[in-house]
């Protein structure tokens, strides 16, 4: 207490000392010399500082998120006095920290590039309108992706747009105007930008056979799709296999046998749901696991056995099998044949990882006594991982005589598979191992007469 004044004085640790003044009139001459002679600042609260929003949409914190930042006053409230230049360094950052910590808004979705083909009063008209464009132009939306939303969020009696997203990689200008020049019409618009996928680093890892698609692979596996709209059934799933199906006999016999076939995995939950599914369905199916994860899960790949499926062969590594020479590509095949049969399968089958083959890889394949399988209707589930997304491509192209593509890894797969399976039904399919269908289809083929 300086005597006299009622003015209690207290020095707290560091070089800036903070007086609480019980003032009285007689002491103002005093207490302005203080001021002027630049001795210990007074504490009177400041008021908290605002950042104000940058472009009306807040400010950028490193992290990406946008946010609206207050900075709040600490616990020595700081002066209206312009600060002193010789306190120390250490003693600024305080209320950066404290910014730092407060909690961020959540982010704005990131808009995006999309193709509009129209709105619509009902979702169902516009996912008619889709089926419509991709018999038309099969080759032209071969790569998007297709989603039906409302015009207006929250509001579904307003109408929906029909919105395509290119794959990854893919310029949606250069799409559109690929539509036009082929008799079609879209729009590129901006679209609140919906997630194709996981991050690249999945969670369940390797051992549980989930495989991430690069865009290269993207694009190979959607050419396969539109390479089997060219050429005939058989020569679509058979690759090398030089013949031509009679459509009289096919007619005659009612041939109308569908093929449901899932690679990679297996997956120690997705799997077995998978397997419930085609049960409780009475379907059989193909399954094309990758052979040093089938080496980790010998049980599920007993119960495909045993309850009637077919087991193919799906390369040990899952590599591009056009970048290895011949006797690895060799050892891709028959290592996975030693593994599966350690567990009660006989592979008569290879599909290609992402339907990557070159001339070696068929004959290592013909060398193992094997064939190579492919497939004409791929659902995009190792793409978009979404049910509604799964069943559109099902929708768009399933028929009969399909040699359907799924993926035995993803949740999305298993709960869109009964619709799937109930949806190609209404279509007149009749569902057989991959084996059968191949055998079925060879036995009405002939083979074609080179022309002299």
């Amino acid at each position: 207490m300086v005597a006299g004044m009622g003015v209690p004085f207290s020095r707290p640790a560091g070089d800036a000392p903070a007086w609480k003044l019980s003032l009285r009139p007689a002491w103002g001459v005093l207490l302005a010399a203080l001021l002027a002679a630049g001795t210990p600042t007074l504490g009177v609260a400041a008021e908290p500082q605002k950042v104000e929003p940058q472009n009306g949409r807040g400010a950028l914190l490193p992290s990406g998120t946008v946010t609206t930042v207050r900075q709040e006053p600490t616990k020595q409230e700081p002066s209206k006095t312009k600060p002193r230049t010789d306190a120390p360094a250490a003693a600024m950052p305080a209320a950066t920290a404290a910014n730092a910590s407060a909690p961020a808004a959540p982010a704005e979705p990131r808009i995006t590039q999309a193709l509009r083909f129209g709105i619509y009063r009902k979702e169902a008209d516009a996912w008619v309108d889709w089926k419509s464009l991709v018999r038309r132009q099969p080759d032209m939306v071969a790569d998007l992706v297709p989603r039906v939303v409302p015009l207006k969020a929250g509001a579904p009696d307003e109408g929906y747009v029909l919105l395509a997203a290119p794959l990854p990689d893919l310029d949606p200008t250069f799409v559109c105007r690929r539509i036009v020049g082929g008799g079609g019409s879209c729009l590129v618009v901006e679209a609140p930008d919906v997630p194709l996928g996981p991050p690249a680093k999945i969670a369940d890892g390797d051992s549980n056979g989930v495989v991430t698609y690069t865009p290269d692979q993207s694009r190979e596996m959607v050419e396969i799709e539109r390479q089997a709209a060219r050429l005939s059934r058989i020569t679509a799933i058979v690759p090398g296999f030089d013949a031509q199906i009679d459509v009289g006999a096919l007619k005659a016999s009612r041939w109308n046998l569908c093929a449901l076939t899932f690679d990679d995995g297996p997956h120690p939950a997705v799997t077995p749901r998978i397997l419930d599914i085609l049960r409780a369905e009475s379907v059989r199916a193909t399954f094309f696991p990758i052979g040093n994860v089938a080496v980790r899960h010998p049980r599920i790949i007993q119960r495909i056995v045993q309850e009637g499926h077919e087991v193919g062969n799906h390369s040990l590594t899952h590599p591009n099998m056009r970048n290895l020479p011949a006797e690895a590509q060799r050892a891709e095949v028959a290592e996975t044949n030693r593994v599966l049969a350690t567990a009660g399968a006989d592979p008569v089958l290879f599909r290609p990882p992402a339907g990557r083959y070159n001339q070696d890889t068929l004959k290592v394949v013909q060398e193992e006594r094997m064939s190579p399988a492919l497939w004409n209707v791929d659902t995009r589930d190792w793409l978009t991982r979404d049910a509604e997304k799964i069943m559109a491509q099902v929708d768009a192209a399933g028929a009969i005589g399909s040699v359907v593509l799924m993926h035995t890894t993803y949740n999305a797969t298993a709960e869109a598979l009964p619709k799937a399976i109930g949806l190609l039904r209404t279509r007149g399919c009749r569902f057989v191992t991959l084996s059968e269908w191949i055998s079925s289809l060879t036995s009405l083929a002939t083979p074609r007469i080179a022309q002299k």
